[in-house]
């Protein structure tokens, strides 16, 4: 964030252990709460980012190691693997780029 830029005031809760984490990161950083909160959010909606690129990687070769043990093959009563209960929840971890579009509302 440049200093030019018009701020816009904004509140968020955060849960006890989260708001001590922050804390402590900010302090341990030398930088304020706000900014590490801002930069969080330029970073989670920025187009082309190499990060949410690297972290969805990330994601994929996890799911490609559970689908490729042997022990993941293991079926439940519900039909379901214990690999596919598992990487159901990885993909709600996958992280989408805003469109600018959606960025601007």
């Amino acid at each position: 964030m440049t200093p030019s830029k018009k701020l816009k005031p904004f509140m968020t809760y955060l849960d006890d252990a989260d708001y001590v984490k922050l804390k402590k990161f900010a302090r341990t950083k030398k930088v304020t709460m706000a900014r590490i909160l801002r930069e969080g959010l330029e970073v989670r909606m920025a187009q082309d980012n190499p990060y949410l690129k690297g972290f969805n990687d990330g994601l994929s070769a996890a799911t490609k190691v559970i689908n490729d043990h042997q022990a993941s093959q293991m079926r439940f009563p519900s039909g379901k693997s214990f690999g596919e209960l598992i990487n159901e929840e990885i993909a709600n971890l996958i992280m989408r780029e805003v469109s600018s579009e959606s960025a601007k509302g």
